[in-house]
């Protein structure tokens, strides 16, 4: 039977570097979902219309559901987030992320058979993998 192969560290100072690089995460905003965010759109209905576009709610969406957090952490994030990058964009309450999803989910799963849904936030995030 075929013992595993042991390698040594020889330069440490690298090894660290590069076990605390796969921790490493970025993000950035495109400067069109910072002028997308809050919706432009008036309903035509009785009532207030939405206050977040389509595009708030898709991206803390992702968020909630990349990071697996619940709607009061995805909301608490995403506001952490925004001061960090020195964003003053108000992040929607996660009641309205709770209520408007279920009209996305309601919406993607009723459309057409074959036809393919794919909801892209302009949010983007890149982890580090080595």
């Amino acid at each position: 039977m075929k013992t595993k192969a042991q390698y040594k560290v020889k330069n440490w100072n690298a090894y660290d570097a590069s076990l605390k690089q796969r921790g490493s995460i970025t993000f950035w905003v495109n400067e069109e979902v910072i002028e997308q965010w809050r919706n432009q759109q008036k309903t035509g209905r009785k009532g207030a219309s939405n206050y977040y576009s389509n595009v708030a709610i898709a991206t803390m969406g992702t968020i909630q559901s990349v990071f697996h957090l619940p709607g009061r952490q995805a909301e608490g994030f995403l506001e952490s987030l925004f001061m960090l990058m020195g964003i003053e964009l108000a992040v929607p309450d996660h009641s309205t992320l709770s209520r408007r999803l279920s009209f996305f989910i309601g919406r993607t799963a009723s459309s057409a058979k074959g036809q393919s849904c794919s909801c892209s936030s302009g949010f983007n995030w890149c982890q580090s993998l080595w």
